[in-house]
């Protein structure tokens, strides 16, 4: 299992890979954000471990690309920063866990390991068309849409346009792509908010967190953050 390695201090990136191996992972160690972009542009790694602190960018950025590109790998944030309002930062960002420097290198190991049963996890769960934003589940499979635990009755039209958000979940997909998936022309423009109108109440109405927002000049996207 690859474990992609984020890391500009040579001395703990060399000890943190040494660690790894003898965990049973293969990583894969970069010290800065640009050489990580150039990685992370398919579902390759099992998680990534990123520090905040890189020569070139912020670690946070480099994890706000990744959620762009619909990369889901569970990523591991490792900082200085202890503040509340750095930690917000990073898990509203995309992060699924933050770990404080200095660390003791079982519990990251630990850490380690959780984050390599999430991705399994999810792995399973897209390859049986399940596909979780927040609280919403979209079954490609069975086309079958619930969220919070409740099932929401939707067209077969909605249901296949939502089904295309689903699979990119924090992307954002333009109104000319939706264009062409609802119409095969983008002849008639007006479906479009027609459609993400009715998605919108079925999916969000009654719901503090909306899902289903608009891209302003851009398009839409589904996504929890």
């Amino acid at each position: 299992m690859e474990i992609l390695l984020i890391e500009p201090n040579d001395s703990l990136r060399e000890l943190l890979c040494e660690r790894l191996c003898g965990e049973g992972f293969a990583p894969v160690a970069v010290r800065n954000g640009t050489d990580a972009l150039r990685l992370l542009t398919s579902p390759r790694f099992e998680s990534v471990l990123l520090e905040w602190n890189l020569p070139d960018m912020e670690g946070v950025s480099v994890l706000r690309e990744m959620r762009t590109r619909t990369l889901d790998t569970p990523v591991m944030i490792i900082s200085t920063r202890g503040s509340v309002a750095d930690r917000v930062l990073a898990l509203d960002s995309g992060a699924d866990d933050y770990l404080l420097r200095p660390f003791h290198m079982d519990e990251c190991m630990a850490r380690v390991r959780r984050m390599v049963r999430t991705y399994c996890r999810r792995s399973a769960a897209v390859q049986k068309g399940l596909h979780c934003i927040a609280d919403l589940t979209v079954d490609t499979n069975r086309h079958v849409v619930t969220r919070g635990g409740r099932r929401i009755p939707l067209s077969a039209k909605e249901c296949a346009i939502l089904e295309y958000f689903a699979v990119r979940a924090g992307a954002t997909v333009t109104r000319a792509e939706l264009e062409q998936y609802v119409t095969q022309s983008a002849a008639d423009s007006a479906i479009v908010p027609v459609y993400i109108h009715y998605l919108r109440k079925k999916v969000d109405d009654g719901f503090t967190v909306k899902l289903l927002r608009t891209v302003r000049s851009k398009g839409y996207v589904l996504s929890a953050s």
